[in-house]
């Protein structure tokens, strides 16, 4: 599971599947790397407000080598070639190796990088409305449902349990994740996950 954070209104470009810059040098692996930090990004800064700081996220191993499309034995090459590729929007973005049990990695994206983001890009109207509507007191796993349908009629819905589903847009210029939803006595709360990561987190 990801950690996330946001950006403001007056920003110059809205982001959708394919509306991110890309540097001749970028590879389709970079890309897709690129896309998800910056959606990231763009995601935090919804729910705590842009700031010109560093930030952090924490990504499993198994993310990494889906988004940089590697094996394990090649993960820390394909990572030295996005820093490279990457440094003039993200600047000196450092993955530190956690060797905790999760395999996960610190990837700390400094100022330039998050500044970069908030210059270029904006949130896409689905997260800005859906960050607002999780929080709303008394919503539902039926409510929040609906809500998706206000976007689109073509929604999948996954019903793990009566207390957690999982929706998406088969539509991907709408978003592309998958919304880990769960019912509690503290309302709602979600995890967002990339399609292929979701599907095999199920597998499991």
């Amino acid at each position: 599971m990801k950690n996330t954070e946001t950006i403001n209104a007056e920003t110059k470009k809205e982001f959708v599947c394919d509306g991110f810059m890309k540097s001749e040098k970028s590879t389709g692996r970079h890309e897709r790397m690129e896309r998800d930090l910056i959606d990231n990004i763009l995601e935090s800064c919804v729910k705590l407000g842009f700031a010109d700081t560093p930030i952090t996220f924490y990504y499993p191993e198994t993310s990494l080598t889906e988004l940089f499309v590697c094996g394990r034995d090649e993960i820390h090459y394909a990572i030295a070639e996005f820093r490279k590729s990457e440094q003039d929007h993200f600047g000196d973005i450092v993955f530190e190796a956690l060797h905790d049990e999760k395999r996960r990695y610190a990837i700390k994206v400094p100022a330039e990088g998050t500044e970069w983001v908030h210059a270029n890009f904006k949130p896409s109207a689905f997260i800005e409305e859906f960050v607002k509507e999780i929080k709303r007191p008394g919503n539902t796993l039926d409510s929040i449902a609906d809500f998706f349908r206000k976007f689109s009629p073509k929604v999948d819905i996954s019903k793990i349990s009566s207390d957690e589903w999982a929706l998406s847009f088969a539509d991907e210029d709408i978003d592309p994740y998958v919304y880990h939803i769960e019912q509690n006595v503290f309302g709602l709360e979600y995890h967002r996950f990339t399609k292929e990561a979701y599907r095999n987190l199920m597998e499991k």
